[in-house]
């Protein structure tokens, strides 16, 4: 039997994931963690045979997550989970790895599960942890790259944008707008997108239709259900905290 533990900020990805576990032979999954800090304590506590990673999250990624468990002596096999390909799937081949991409494929998990029982099983785990230090090596190179700017059309020119000059982004009628201190500017791809490209820079997530630049929070109002609405700086309308983020917010924000 092999025993998983999930790890992901967002509790749909969880459940779909535990679903599609559940219905493979030999599979438990033994816990769920919703941020990197549990993710590390529950490894300790249960010791599993390979975690599910999802790599971007907020306050530590899922490759923050992975050399903090190397460093502590027991390292399960882990699989990473993104929704985004780009450079992460090269990084994975080259050393071995595997991964899983965003929304997860049955048949692709079976063929990650086979890869993760012959690794226990046949390999005995014997060159894993060279592997994965190879792995967030990659990733890390990658992360002294960050965006520095972006590129944005308005009025057939192309604007470039500082991440610092970003105050936040939302979602309008299918449309992705980027309020900035330069003007307000229409962008050409998700919401998601955007928040990959600035996901080393100091933005959250606050809801399925806000990213918001952390250093222009000027207050947070406590609201009901235990949630919280955010006050900007120069901005009139207040950005909701969902309750899916109100963990994260509050761990990220230092509020007890």
């Amino acid at each position: 039997m092999i025993r998983c533990l999930i790890v992901d900020d967002e509790l749909p990805a969880r459940k779909e994931l535990r679903f599609l576990l559940q219905q493979l032979k030999d599979i438990e999954v033994i816990g769920e963690a919703a941020y990197g800090f549990e993710a590390i304590e529950l490894n300790r506590k249960l010791k599993p045979d390979v975690i599910f990673l999802d790599i971007h999250m907020p306050k530590m990624s899922g490759i923050e997550v992975a050399e903090k468990i190397i460093k502590e002596g027991y390292v399960p096999l882990i699989i990473f989970v993104t929704a985004f390909e780009e450079f992460a799937v090269e990084a994975f081949e080259v050393n071995a790895i595997d991964y899983l991409l965003k929304p997860t494929a049955k048949e692709r998990l079976e063929k990650s599960i086979k890869r993760v029982s012959y690794m226990i099983y046949e390999t005995k785990n014997i060159s894993y942890g060279k592997q994965i230090e190879n792995l967030i090596n990659t990733f890390n190179s990658h992360k002294q790259n960050k965006v520095s700017k972006i590129s944005i059309y308005s009025n057939g020119k192309l604007i470039p944008v500082d991440p610092s000059e970003i105050v936040y982004a939302t979602v309008e009628e299918r449309n992705t707008l980027i309020i900035s201190t330069k003007g307000i500017f229409e962008f050409n791809n998700t919401l998601s997108q955007l928040e990959e490209k600035l996901n080393y820079q100091n933005f959250f997530r606050t809801h399925k239709s806000f990213l918001i630049n952390l250093d222009f929070i000027e207050e947070i109002v406590p609201w009901f259900n235990s949630t919280y609405l955010i006050e900007l700086k120069n901005v009139e309308e207040k950005i909701p905290v969902s309750r899916s983020k109100i963990k994260d917010f509050r761990i990220i924000m230092n509020i007890s």
